[in-house]
């Protein structure tokens, strides 16, 4: 491939800068093209271009469609090539490349300007030598080339840029030569010379370049520098101390022996064998005396794996090695590769290399894989100088003679160092574009007038800005024409030219960028002592405008039009634009903040703030932006930012706004009034007793209040005006330290304070409107919780929080399952539940801050928190399943009921610590007083209604309206009402009710066997036929569920039954298998057929046995007692079907519950919640009925104990009973 003289251009294909790689091969190709295969054709040349290119390449090559003589044209190839790897240029990210590029340490500046030259390629920037030369400005290393190319001002050019830099670094490397020479270090790394492989070993340390005699150089004899002459060197004549010879000092000496009281170090170097001869790299020993702290630092410990290696740091060597001894115990299972290499010691003696190995080596947070050669010595672990820099053990620095600067933080010399910092206007990266709404219609708005005395002052300013490159002159035609604002500060008399852009606003769409908050600074000062404050200069001109939204901003004059080329004051995106750009330039910095254009330092210790401060200042000089020297306070205890000062003790108010409202006069109208307090709850969070001051004060603030202003209010006025000028100071919130939140409710208000170490973060207190004001005080305490929850959310979300409060049952119900709270609890728990929070019960006195702010508490407005909450106690109240004339008769049995009057009262303002301090007459609510709560005058424990006594008697003529039994009473009451004592007086009732005793069972029987439970409503059903004076029904029941549908027959035909059950499955389904008898009905060849066509299984039981088909039978007895006692009864028998469907079975939801997962609406009184769609557990289901079935196995069901002459009721016996 090289038979042409020169090497054959390779293709590197893991490069990570593949159109790189391809620009050099092909710079390289075309030169052998041009040079050494010029006489070559275009097909030969094309096709060394794919043997050079490689597999791959010829791989991509097999993918194009040419044609024949496509496929001889070189330029072809080349296309094709570029084409494929050339990503499509992105001018943006190439200019945020080049902006990022800064000259690092150590890189010459030679590279440092190529890259430039090489980013600003695909930036797309009219001026590209312009930008590199500014580039150059901004980003060199060296503070001293910045100083001289500003001092050459607007007329500095690229060439006239690079020339100076060049000058500089070759000077600064001419100087570190001679201050080299001047004073030699003998603890130096020496030169690396270079010998023919046929020199010696022995004296190959003494091979020199050939100099001059009078040149100086360093002596093998006494380690200094001076001529080649013998009579010049101060060790001739001179005994060595170490090996007693003459003519050398002992730090040059090369004896091999060694004593008590001195070592000699051994440097390993390293020989690299390559084509043409051998190298070997040499580097002189250090002779120190053997004390143990400077061994020390000469060694550091490497996690290799699993084992820790100590290394000796050697910055001679130029590679690392191991001794064969250490390889073999530690990392014996790692593959050793050959290599024809040599490593010398000292003296030039060639040490034996069993082969290399790489080993992934890790120092700290720094791992990477480093090559090591295993050699036969016992001398120590040796990583070399590349290694050692790359593991960051060490830091190369090239010269000594020059200081480290020391961190300046007066004013005058951090402008002096960064002086280009503070000058004109400045320029974020990119280009912003302002998003027009297209179905807009721009507006034209004509010159207005300026008063004659402002028009020159206006025309200077305009060429000003036109100068600076704000604005420009406008000549084509716009479809936007804003109108002009001049703005006359009244410190300075200076002009600012703004736009009008009402209409334009109107258009534009805003990004509606995330502004950052006071409260996000202050959390992040924890341990602050050191403060900086800068201000971005010009604002917003410092972002350019695209041509498109230019455009948008022209505006009228009387000079003409113009149009601004930097985002003006005015458009409603320019803040959400600028503070994105502020974030994106300080982001990842420590100990900074930027709202909007204020950018705050801070730092713990001074280092450290200085530290942040440089970083600030480096960033904001690569990013170019500008920053204003009149605004600048640097490096100060205490610093004023966003209306608040800040210090090291904490955040408290700006003295300014202090004086501001210390100075105000009486308001003498309701608009001033609300101007006034709007200032004062600015710092309501420093004021905890400020709502009991300034009480009076919003009094005067209601619709129905007229203004008048008395002694009194000029009393809270004052009184207020005093209360903010005795502010306390707020901690700062520390991220690691634990938080308290104490709450507490008042009878009026509710209060919360965020503490860290007992001192205060943050108070919050809220007064409470006249609903709720009637809240339950266990509603009212926990509604105190969520406030301060929600007040102090951004301190609170995602950390443990221990809450304390007054109220001990708050403990209680959040443990308590969630659907036994009342509505409104549940509530405000679910918006508690995504905090972490663990409440605790402390008496009053130990929380006197919260308990102070809930009784003197301030109208904090914050509708989202109980809007929701509201919303679903009246949703809860309004749709109460009853008609408003029984919902109006409740609510009067409650206020007319003396127990449920002292129940309420108890509720709302709070329960006694103790039992028996309780009134007696509601002694008996005292372990329900978690659950109960009062709505609109109705009182409810969880969402079950409470009865007054005056209504009681009714309630169970209803729940027992379709005589249901014991059981089923109580679980049908027990699911909507509750009073104490509930279930008794049911069990009472249907004892003493004789319809139902005179159609109780009989005495049970053996168990029966039976069916398989089905896994799904429907699924299974049997159905049967009964006669119930002298009318022929059938029933169609569930064995899922047990919900029957009772149908009339007209007769007990195939036919009449067959319509029946169709009607039935046209609501429910077709199940999937049918029970029945052998009736006549049944067994006939139309119900087959009806069995066939409808795609049911049906099945008989054995005849002459019903009882196979026993819950079908059991239905028909339930059936005929529903008729039966509501003819005794002379109620409606569809109601009592209707309440046997809600009826609760076997502990399980009711039959309606079971198969529609709902229940239905019946004349009981429910909550909406309560008629809701819930779907019932089928595993449960399952369970329940196989534990039923399971107690039906038992051998015999033992009948009740009858004591002697009790008083029973004995079944009278009608015609046609059958007695088995």
């Amino acid at each position: 491939m090289d038979s042409f003289g020169v090497p054959a251009p390779k293709m590197d294909w893991e490069s990570a800068n593949l159109p790189e790689a391809w620009r050099r091969f092909k710079q390289h190709a075309v030169l052998i093209f041009s040079g050494p295969l010029r006489e070559k054709c275009e097909q030969d040349k094309c096709s060394y271009l794919l043997l050079w290119i490689g597999e791959k390449g010829r791989g991509i090559f097999n993918t194009w469609t040419l044609t024949d003589e496509d496929a001889m044209k070189l330029q072809t190839y080349y296309d094709k090539y570029t084409a494929y790897l050339t990503p499509k240029s992105n001018p943006i990210y190439a200019r945020y490349r080049f902006h990022e590029k800064t000259q690092g340490d150590g890189e010459t500046f030679e590279h440092f300007v190529t890259e430039l030259k090489l980013l600003v390629k695909d930036c797309g920037y009219p001026n590209s030598d312009e930008m590199v030369r500014d580039r150059i400005v901004f980003a060199t290393n060296s503070p001293r080339v910045r100083e001289k190319l500003l001092s050459h001002g607007a007329e500095l050019t690229l060439d006239q840029a690079i020339d100076i830099a060049r000058s500089h670094e070759i000077a600064q490397v001419q100087l570190k030569e001679m201050v080299g020479s001047k004073y030699p270090n003998n603890d130096a790394v020496q030169a690396i010379a270079r010998r023919p492989e046929h020199r010696s070993a022995r004296t190959s340390h003494k091979a020199r370049p050939r100099e001059p005699a009078t040149a100086q150089r360093e002596c093998d004899r006494c380690g200094g520098l001076h001529t080649t002459k013998d009579g010049a060197c101060p060790a001739k004549g001179k005994q060595c101390m170490k090996c007693k010879k003459f003519n050398h000092f002992a730090k040059a000496c090369k004896s091999k022996l060694h004593t008590n009281n001195h070592t000699r170090k051994m440097i390993h170097t390293m020989d690299e064998d390559t084509e043409d001869e051998q190298v070997e790299l040499f580097i002189d020993g250090l002779t120190s005396e053997n004390t143990g702290k400077c061994n020390e630092q000469a060694y550091a410990e490497i996690e290799i794996g699993t084992q820790k290696v100590k290394f000796k740091i050697n910055t001679g060597a130029q590679t690392n090695a191991i001794p064969v001894q250490i390889f073999e115990r530690l990392f014996r299972d790692t593959a050793i590769k050959p290599t024809t290499q040599k490593i010398s010691g000292y003296g030039g003696e060639f040490l034996k290399v069993k082969g290399t190995c790489h080993l992934k080596c890790k120092y700290k947070n720094t791992s990477i894989v480093l090559e090591f050669y295993i050699v036969d010595t016992k001398a120590p672990p040796i990583l070399g100088m590349r290694a050692s820099l790359d593991l960051k053990l060490i830091k190369l620095i090239l010269t000594v003679a020059e200081k480290e600067a020391k961190p300046c933080t007066d004013t005058d010399s951090l402008l002096k160092e960064y002086t280009d910092v503070f000058q004109g206007i400045g320029e974020f990266p990119g280009e912003c574009n302002l998003h027009v709404d297209p179905h807009a219609t721009p507006v034209v708005y004509p010159p207005r007038r300026v008063p004659i005395a402002l028009r020159d002052r206006l025309k200077k300013e305009l060429d000003k800005m036109e100068e600076s490159n704000v604005i420009c002159k406008v000549t084509e035609p716009t479809e936007w024409v804003n109108a002009l604002v001049v703005v006359e500060k009244p410190q300075t008399g200076k002009l600012r030219v703004c736009l009008d852009p009402r209409d334009l606003n109107k258009a534009i769409k805003r990004p509606h960028y995330p502004l950052l908050t006071l409260e996000d600074v202050t959390t992040k000062l924890a341990g602050a002592k050191y403060f900086s404050f800068l201000d971005a200069r010009s604002g917003y001109w410092a972002i350019n405008l695209s041509t498109t939204s230019s455009l948008l901003t022209t505006f009228n004059t009387p000079f003409g039009r113009y149009r601004f080329l930097r985002l003006p004051f005015g458009i409603n995106s320019a803040q959400d634009e600028f503070q994105r750009r502020v974030d994106e330039t300080y982001e990842g910095l420590t100990g900074v903040a930027a709202i909007v254009d204020d950018i705050l330092i801070f730092g713990k210790t001074k280092l450290e703030h200085d530290n942040n401060l440089r970083a600030m200042l480096k960033r904001t000089r690569e990013r170019g932006v500008r920053l204003n020297p009149d605004k600048c306070q640097i490096c100060v205890s205490e610093v004023s930012y966003f209306g608040h000062t800040l210090s090291r003790e904490g955040v408290k108010p700006d003295p300014a706004k202090v004086k501001a409202i210390q100075d105000m006069q009486p308001p003498t109208s309701r608009g001033e009034l609300e101007t006034i307090l709007g200032m004062v709850n600015y710092l309501a969070r420093f004021a905890p007793r400020l709502s009991e001051i300034n009480a009076p004060l919003r009094q005067l603030l209601k619709q129905d209040s007229e203004f008048l202003w008395d002694k009194n209010h000029d009393k809270a006025f004052t009184q207020t005006k005093k209360l903010i000028t005795d502010h306390p100071v707020l901690a700062y919130f520390d991220p690691q330290k634990e938080l308290r939140l104490q709450v507490d409710a008042s009878k009026c208000g509710l209060g919360a304070v965020m503490l860290q170490d007992e001192k205060p973060i943050a108070y919050a207190s809220k007064s409470l409107n006249s609903t709720k004001v009637n809240y339950a005080q266990i509603e009212k305490e926990l509604y105190a919780v969520l406030f301060g929850c929600k007040c102090f959310h951004k301190y609170m979300y995602g950390r443990r929080v221990i809450v304390e409060s007054d109220h001990k049952p708050l403990e209680a119900i959040l443990r308590k399952p969630l659907a036994a709270a009342p509505p409104r609890l549940q509530r405000m728990i679910l918006q508690l539940q995504k905090y972490n929070i663990h409440i605790i019960h402390q008496p009053g006195k130990d929380i006197p801050v919260a308990d102070t702010l809930s009784r003197k508490s301030i109208e904090h407005q914050d509708s989202s928190l109980m809007e929701s909450m509201e919303a679903q106690v009246h949703t809860l109240i309004s749709t109460v399943p009853v008609s408003d004339r029984k919902l109006l008769e409740i609510k009067d049995a409650t206020a007319q009921d003396a127990q449920l009057t002292a129940l309420r009262r108890a509720t709302q303002n709070g329960w006694p610590n103790e039992r028996r301090k309780c009134p007696p007459s509601i002694q008996e609510y005292w372990n329900h007083r978690d659950e109960i709560s009062e709505m609109e005058g109705i009182l409810f424990k969880g969402e079950k209604i409470i009865v007054s006594l005056s209504l009681r008697g009714d309630m169970i003529q209803r729940v027992h309206a379709g005589h249901m039994g014991m059981e089923k009473s109580k679980h049908r009451a027990r699911d909507l009402l509750f009073w104490p004592g509930m279930g008794k007086q049911i069990e009472a009732t249907v004892e003493q009710c004789s319809i139902c005793q005179e159609r109780r069972d009989a005495n049970p029987k053996e168990p029966l066997w039976s069916h398989d439970i089905p896994e799904r409503p429907w699924q299974v059903v049997g159905t049967d036929l009964f006669t119930w004076n002298t009318q022929n029904f059938i029933v169609i029941v569930d064995y899922y569920s047990r919900f029957f549908e009772m149908e009339q027959l007209t007769n007990t035909t195939s036919l009449a039954v067959i319509a029946k059950l169709k009607s039935v499955f046209a609501h429910h389904g077709i199940a999937e298998t049918v029970i029945s008898d052998n009736g006549p009905c049944y067994s006939s060849e139309e119900f087959r057929r009806f069995a066939n066509a409808w795609d049911f299984t049906h099945t008989t039981t054995s005849p002459r046995y019903p009882t196979n088909n026993g819950l079908a039978e059991k239905t028909v007895q339930t059936a005929k007692r529903i008729l039966d006692k509501a003819k005794a009864g002379n109620t409606d028998s569809y109601l009592a079907l209707l309440e046997y469907r809600n009826t609760p079975v076997d502990n399980l939801q009711s039959p309606a519950q079971l198969l529609m997962s709902r229940r239905l609406r019946s004349i009981l009184p429910a909550t909406s919640r309560h008629l809701k769609p819930q779907v019932a557990s089928q595993r449960a289901v399952q369970n329940r009925r196989k534990a039923c079935q399971h107690r039906q196995q038992a051998p015999g069901h033992c009948l009740t104990y009858l004591p002697a002459h009790p008083f029973v009721s004995v079944r009278k016996m009608a015609p046609g009973d059958l007695q088995r």
